[in-house]
């Protein structure tokens, strides 16, 4: 059996053919990535579908629409619920450095007319580094498609795997740098970002940059995370969870403190005790940041960033820019762009 019908016919056949009890896991260029494994009598293909991405025209691959490690919890449960224990992986399969690939043929690298850096390239790396930052996952990988799509790379080699590995250790560079200014010691940063290169520079063949790309950020993501949780009590952290990921729609500090589980009263007085900034300020800080994104590096109007950013109208954007800020969301644009 299969949840996708529309699985090429011969493709099915030979990934039923190799099915057993352990669960064995493919990454494919044009289908994204598939399991499959054996219950009883049933064999079962799971097929996690992939987004296309462009890479500003030096690519054109896919990053699946989930994480590899969602899709191996989520293949995890699954099978427990269906064979009543435990699955096996094979370890390499888990390591995402040995998939089998059965249909992606080594890409040529191809030429490109040189273009100039995009504004939209700019926010979308200021915020997938933003989530590395800040330790949020989820930030990171809603923000991670968006920077590989807007990338600006260029051709950095007349190798595929050469250009490829320049990619991988440019981006590593990046959260090694965003992961620092989110707390992580610099030599901690510098060790892992060292480790990463080092085992790029080893492979012989990178099916997927932006996958292989995305599991070091991600690395980087959850050790900044663990800093943040042994350094601050669990409520701060979570509300500041709860900030970087409803940042737009969050309205009053009461939804902050349901969501963590406790009163008003006692998150504000515990966030500026630990913080020393009102939760209030928190979110301000955070808004008017984004706020600089959107005036730097897009178009937007004063009036739509602030019903991007979830303000009651232009008037009140402008007056809590300014009272953060000293100037004026249109001067501050202005100031830049001069």
């Amino acid at each position: 059996m299969t949840v996708a019908p529309q699985l090429p016919a011969k493709l099915k056949d030979k990934l039923l053919t190799n099915t057993n009890q352990k669960i064995s896991i493919y990454m494919f260029l044009r289908l994204g990535t598939i399991a499959t494994f054996q219950v009883a009598n049933y064999k079962l293909i799971i097929w996690a579908t992939s987004s296309a991405i462009n890479g500003n025209g030096q690519y054109a691959d896919k990053v699946p629409l989930i994480d590899f490690n969602t899709f191996e919890a989520q293949l995890t449960l699954f099978y427990l619920a269906l064979a009543q224990k435990n699955p096996e992986f094979t370890k390499s399969q888990l390591t995402l450095s040995d998939f089998d690939i059965i249909d992606r043929p080594n890409q040529e690298l191809e030429s490109f007319n040189s273009h100039r850096p995009s504004h939209n390239g700019y926010l979308a790396e200021q915020q997938m580094l933003l989530g590395v930052e800040h330790g949020n996952l989820k930030e990171f990988n809603d923000n991670y498609v968006k920077f590989m799509d807007e990338g600006n790379f260029g051709v950095l080699a007349t190798s595929d795997l050469r250009s490829k590995k320049n990619i991988t250790v440019a981006a590593t560079t990046l959260f090694t740098r965003a992961a620092i200014r989110g707390g992580m010691y610099a030599e901690n940063a510098y060790d892992l970002s060292d480790e990463c290169i080092k085992k790029t520079e080893l492979k012989q063949n990178i099916t997927n940059v932006y996958e292989y790309t995305r599991t070091i950020g991600e690395r980087f993501v959850k050790n900044v995370a663990q800093v943040k949780r042994n350094n601050i009590p669990s409520l701060v952290y979570r509300a500041q969870e709860y900030i970087y990921d409803h940042l737009t729609t969050v309205k009053n500090i009461g939804e902050i403190a349901q969501s963590v589980g406790c009163s008003k009263s006692y998150l504000m007085h515990l966030f500026k005790q630990t913080t020393g900034i009102s939760i209030i300020g928190f979110l301000t800080s955070q808004k008017i940041l984004s706020a600089k994104q959107l005036l730097l590096f897009t178009q937007l109007s004063i009036h739509d960033i602030a019903n991007t950013l979830g303000y009651e109208s232009t008037s009140q954007l402008s007056r809590i820019f300014k009272n953060n800020t000293g100037i004026s969301p249109l001067q501050f644009r202005k100031n830049q762009n001069l």
